[in-house]
């Protein structure tokens, strides 16, 4: 391997005894892969005025350099070990030994005023090798600080501090650090945009196989909603019935519970049939009165519960948002549900509060678990995270949380989360009041006004 082909490292775990091991995971050089054909080398040398005479005037200060490589070396990494974020990287005395001789070869083969194929090559692997294992660039811009730092001292009184005489030299080698810094720096965003896009192709998958399994669970609801629907209507039919027959014949008493029966029965048909006609991906967002959206989470309550002794408290008054009706709904239902699973105690108990806050209504979610464990608290909105469910309980996709995010943000709220261990956790999320209207910047606002529906003020839950 080229000297030029070793990386500026401050180090990394994957050296081998013959050098560095700089895998990019591709075939294809680097060159090609990141559009750095001739033209583009030499329009970025001519941008930095790089010519000739700079190639020269960095070749003399080779030997004053090579007098001091050595010293150079220990200094660099006398810098990086006072740093605890750089000094994890340099755990391995074997290992810092070989990076000091390879620090002071690559700046040397700086030095040499080469800038051909191979240099642009190895410029470019170095981007991508900082990307991968993690380090950022404001360590590697660190490290070309210290480079000036240790360097440029040495380089005055090499030359007698004949400032006339060195500082064209020192000119010179700022252009080919900047030269350097920029290739690197190119490809490290270069590889960094191209893994985040990867990354958002698996969130829009993730999302749109979540939504693919709502829509087939939706199915199953309306198939058994049909043959629920079924019973119930054979079953209002007889008590219709058995009020014509037997009805004035009984006591009051007897007659208003088999006509609050009769109702009952009518009520959860009709919640039925919205569920029929629901479309599981929304109708768009419309001034929307909560209370339908409440009284259809009670009804699903026992299926989260499962005869568990959790007890589900709504508000007593509902307010108006603009909303989709749908998301709204499968929002709450994706928030009640998880903090269900993963209740830890009987009696459980999980209340939905809500309160006016300006151009938005805040809701929350409130429990008595376990609480949000600390270390994935400040992730939890990201797909695929889950904390530790109840022993023997289903465990989540980890796509819940974050299609609330998703659905929540896109109507232009927000979500968030506060929970204290062992005593519960209570997610909260913005809904808007009413439609949003363009200002005079062009962004949007919320119509307040618009969704104004009874009390404004908090309303206390209810059971």
């Amino acid at each position: 391997m080229k000297v030029h082909d070793h990386a500026m490292m401050i180090g990394d775990r994957r050296l081998t005894p013959g050098g560095w091991n700089f895998s990019p995971g591709s075939s294809m050089p680097f060159l090609t892969r990141y559009g750095m054909d001739e033209a583009e080398r030499r329009r970025r040398m001519a941008f930095l005025g790089i010519a000739e005479s700079d190639a020269a005037n960095v070749r003399d200060l080779r030997d004053a350099f090579a007098a001091r490589a050595r010293e150079f070396a220990e200094g660099f990494y006398e810098h990086l070990l006072a740093d605890p974020h750089t000094r994890a990287y340099l755990r391995d005395p074997e290992q810092l030994r070989k990076l000091k001789g390879l620090q002071a070869e690559y700046f040397s083969h700086l030095l040499d005023g080469v800038f051909d194929v191979p240099y642009f090559e190895g410029r470019l692997r170095v981007g991508v090798t900082h990307q991968r294992i993690g380090l950022s660039p404001v360590w590697y811009l660190g490290a070309y600080n210290q480079y000036i730092q240790l360097t440029f001292p040495v380089f005055v009184r090499a030359f007698g501090d004949d400032m006339e005489k060195v500082l064209p030299l020192l000119l010179s080698l700022v252009k080919v650090i900047f030269l350097d810094m920029g290739l690197a720096l190119d490809t490290y965003f270069q590889e960094a945009t191209a893994q985040l896009r990867q990354r958002n192709d698996e969130l829009q998958q993730a999302l749109g196989l979540y939504w693919q399994a709502q829509r087939r669970e939706e199915q199953l609801h309306k198939m058994a909603s049909h043959e629920i629907r079924g019973g119930l209507a054979a079953v209002i039919t007889g008590l219709e019935d058995l009020q014509d027959s037997v009805g004035p014949n009984m006591d009051a008493a007897d007659a208003e519970q088999l006509t609050n029966l009769t109702r009952r029965c009518w009520k959860l048909s009709e919640l039925l049939g919205e569920m029929l006609a629901a479309s599981p991906t929304g109708q768009g967002a419309s001034l929307l009165d909560t209370g339908p959206v409440f009284e259809a989470l009670y009804a699903r309550f026992g299926l989260y519960a499962e005869g568990r002794d959790v007890k589900l408290a709504l508000p007593a008054k509902a307010p108006r948002v603009w909303a989709d009706a749908v998301q709204l709904r499968e929002a709450f239902a994706n928030l009640i549900g998880n903090a269900v699973n993963y209740l830890d105690k009987e009696p459980g108990r999980v209340e939905v509060t809500w309160h006016d806050d300006g151009d938005f209504y805040v809701f929350c979610v409130a429990d008595n678990g376990p609480g949000v464990p600390e270390a994935i608290r400040d992730r939890l909105f990201e797909p695929f995270v889950r904390g530790l469910g109840e022993a023997g309980r289903r465990p989540g996709t980890g796509l819940g949380l974050y299609f609330v995010r998703t659905v929540v943000e896109q109507g232009g709220g927000r979500v968030w989360v506060e929970s204290t261990s062992g005593e519960g956790s209570r997610f909260y999320f913005t809904v808007p009041r009413g439609p949003p209207r363009a200002n005079d910047e062009g962004s949007h606002e919320y119509i307040a006004g618009a969704a104004l529906g009874g009390d404004d003020n908090h309303a206390p839950a209810g059971g």
